[in-house]
């Protein structure tokens, strides 16, 4: 049995909490809240840990929710005073601080952190 002295133990469990901490990573639920700017437009989408969302696109305010389906599922649905459409249910992901969904037509939409 190796004898392991009390300073390095505790060096030894706070590089395993670290690790540990590193390998859980915060879930797309937690990343997503908060206002987002489209890439290539100019659309904002603002994320709310509650639930709600906004959308700024064309000059309308879009308020709604939004649920996750999965862990890589988002169902949005927004309402505007010349809006109505069915929620949309889109593949959501983000990478290297790039939220991107991928819209029923195919299109994939790309926002970066604004805040």
């Amino acid at each position: 049995m190796v004898a392991v002295s009390r300073p390095a133990f505790r060096v030894l469990n706070a590089v395993l909490f670290s690790l540990l901490l590193a390998a859980c990573g915060s879930s797309i639920e937690e990343e997503i809240v908060g206002k987002w700017e489209e890439r290539d437009g100019p659309e904002r989408i603002e994320f709310d840990g509650d639930g709600s969302v906004v959308l700024y696109f064309e000059g309308m305010e879009l308020e709604g929710r939004y649920e996750f389906l999965s862990r890589d599922t988002v169902l949005l649905d927004l309402r505007g005073p010349r809006v109505s459409s069915d929620p949309i249910e889109a593949p959501v992901s983000i990478e290297d601080g790039i939220l991107a969904f991928t819209m029923p037509d195919g299109r994939v939409a790309t926002y970066t952190r604004a805040d």
